[in-house]
């Protein structure tokens, strides 16, 4: 992959690819699941290839950072208001000049980016490493990258952030927030203190998710950003995050020409006040210190991933994306305000107690309804970044900054909430039901039959316009629509682990059984698929009932899945009225097209003890 990267970039002058949007469809079509696609293309995983997790640059000066103490107080559903008003989450009108130096660099990367957890592997002695920022099969293809100026007691630098020792390695020296913010075409950010820079190894994913991982990788950077964005605003410095950028300028001025990573977002902090200006600085190091290491024995190429990667890059004379700052002002006028967010818990601690759920426990008391709003309410609100059109600095178009995705839930056991579907409306911040009945066990089996959906007290598809996206940014459109739905994501763990519950994401699911269970997509000639009782039937096989290995013998899997709704059985598919008058559907013949399409799913409920986490 890394010599891909490298050909890729070299290759894109003046290639107009990005416009050509037919590819966005043809890839995200290809990497769906269905019933069938997981059992005839089966993927057996090479443990002796997993690459490493942790990735180091050796021969390079290493920073330990000091031991984590005094972060801030502030609540966790302050903060995101906070984020979403684009404001510090101190409670007075005056603030204190922030303290920029290795502690505050410890505390901001301690809850964000850090180790939280060990897990014990079964009758092993072998243990493993859950972090503060969430990823798909914990396999974290998100790096970090720090570039400091004016920092007490750190040089200034580009540096790389070790969560496996919580250190920082030194790339090179000098100002580097100056050549990264030119190459971001933004002269104000030059004398920025801070500016983070993410970027994604593909093949991490990859090696389990194999040409799907690309969905993975964006997803995952959601997650970092706003996990990033949550701990510097608690810490009194907010910020915003560009995307929209040439690949090739920044791949170079983060020194990565010969690497297998790719620049994916970028968290720019505008400068306090003029005190840096006139300082003396010296240009940045352009020989980097520290050799990376190799991740595995053998990279397996995935064509279908590196082709949509190379399609979303932007050539070195891309122009600037028109932006408005510093905040949404017109979206906040739009919408009611933010919700009470009492009672409240510090987000410090909370992000640090955040695990992914494995599974729910479905015996729990509901949770209320209340909290499944404010939950909404805050992970769906704006926050700063160019694609959203409310930072970086100049005016923007109309169109610009529009929301992509919209949560539909499942909901199973909500207080004062019928079972059903319901829509998550912007608008009125409520939700708005389209469908009764009980669909525990259609929300299990549209998330690829994964029981802990139908075992959570709600879960949620994640349905973004990927014709809107791609029109707008081109095929660029496809990383933005998946780092909001990991950023929506992000903020659900959090407040979800604030309000005394437990969330995960479910980046597999049936892709076009969900758009055709939600109604927009035609049943035509492939029936909302792989039917419940077929999935059912085979889940026993595998547990070795007698009765259900004869009946699979006689099963052909090349015929099309039996109907999802049979007689009796409305409630797996929803009433005729449901599917017609939904909000936005487009029944479509051809699945390959479809405007609106699920992205990401997600659950919360009262999560089952693992009992491999170590104390």
């Amino acid at each position: 992959m890394t010599r891909f990267l490298i050909r890729a970039l070299a290759d894109l002058e003046g290639s107009g690819v990005n416009e050509e949007t037919e590819r966005l469809f043809a890839y995200h079509h290809a990497t769906k699941h269905s019933y069938h696609s997981v059992r005839t293309n089966a993927h057996f995983l090479d443990w002796r290839n997993q690459p490493d997790p942790f990735r180091t640059y050796e021969g390079a000066s290493l920073i330990k950072l000091p031991s984590e103490s005094g972060f801030p107080m502030a609540g966790t559903f302050a903060t995101m208001a906070a984020l979403a008003k684009g404001t510090r989450t101190d409670r007075g009108s005056k603030f204190q000049e922030v303290q920029l130096d290795m502690a505050w660099l410890s505390r901001l990367l301690w809850h964000s980016m850090a180790i939280s957890a060990w897990k014990k592997v079964s009758r092993t002695s072998d243990r493993y490493s859950l972090r503060v920022n969430p990823s798909s099969g914990n396999l974290h293809p998100t790096e970090t990258y720090l570039a400091l100026l004016g920092f007490a007691g750190i040089d200034d630098g580009l540096y790389h952030y070790r969560p496996d020792l919580h250190a920082l390695e030194l790339r090179g020296s000098g100002n580097w927030t100056e050549q990264i913010a030119r190459a971001l075409v933004l002269p104000w950010a030059t004398e920025s203190s801070l500016i983070v820079g993410l970027t994604s190894i593909f093949w991490r994913e990859a090696w389990k998710y194999r040409d799907r991982a690309y969905r993975y990788c964006c997803h995952d950077l959601g997650h970092a950003i706003m996990s990033l964005l949550l701990a510097t605003c608690a810490l009194g410095m907010p910020g915003g995050v560009v995307a929209h950028f040439s690949d090739l300028r920044l791949t170079k001025a983060l020194g990565l020409a010969e690497s297998d990573e790719a620049p994916m977002a970028f968290l720019v902090f505008p400068p306090e006040s003029p005190s840096t200006s006139g300082r003396l600085t010296s240009p940045p190091q352009q020989e980097l210190g520290g050799v990376p290491n190799e991740l595995s024995l053998d990279e397996v190429p995935y064509d279908l991933l590196l082709g949509m990667h190379r399609s979303t890059i932007l050539s070195d004379a891309v122009e600037p994306l028109p932006r408005v700052s510093p905040a949404n002002v017109d979206s906040a006028q739009e919408h009611p305000p933010l919700r009470d967010p009492a009672p409240d818990v510090p987000l410090g601690p909370t992000v640090r107690r955040r695990r992914s759920a494995l599974d729910f426990d479905p015996r729990t008391p509901p949770m209320e309804r209340q909290q499944v709003e404010q939950l909404l309410d805050f992970a769906t609100r704006d926050w700063p970044t160019d694609w959203r059109g409310n930072f970086g600095g100049e005016t923007t178009s109309a169109e610009r900054g529009a929301d992509f995705v919209t949560p539909y839930l499942y909901v199973h056991r909500v207080r004062d909430c019928e079972p059903g579907v319901h829509r998550w409306d912007k608008s009125s911040r409520r939700l708005v039901q389209l469908h009764c009945g009980n669909v525990e066990r259609v929300a299990a089996y549209l998330s690829l039959e994964q029981a802990l959906a139908g075992n959570a007290c709600f879960a949620v598809s994640m349905i973004a316009d990927l014709t809107v996206a791609s029109r707008v940014f081109g095929n660029r459109g496809y990383r933005y629509v998946h780092f909001e739905a990991g950023a929506i994501g992000q903020r659900l763990y959090v407040g979800a682990e604030a309000l005394g519950w437990s969330a995960t994401g479910i980046g597999a699911f049936y892709d076009d059984d969900v758009h055709r269970y939600l109604g927009f997509l035609e049943e035509g000639e492939a029936p909302v698929g792989a039917s419940l009782r077929a999935a059912e039937q085979a889940a026993l096989v595998m547990l070795g009932s007698p009765s259900s290995r004869v009946a699979a013998q006689d099963q052909d899997w090349r015929e099309p899945a039996p109907v999802i709704s049979e007689s009796g059985e409305e409630h797996l598919s929803g009433p005729p009225q449901f599917r017609k008058n939904e909000e936005g559907a487009s029944p479509r013949k051809d699945p390959r097209t479809l405007p609106r399409q699920v992205v990401y799913h997600f659950a919360v409920g009262r999560a089952i003890p693992d009992p491999r986490l170590e104390a």
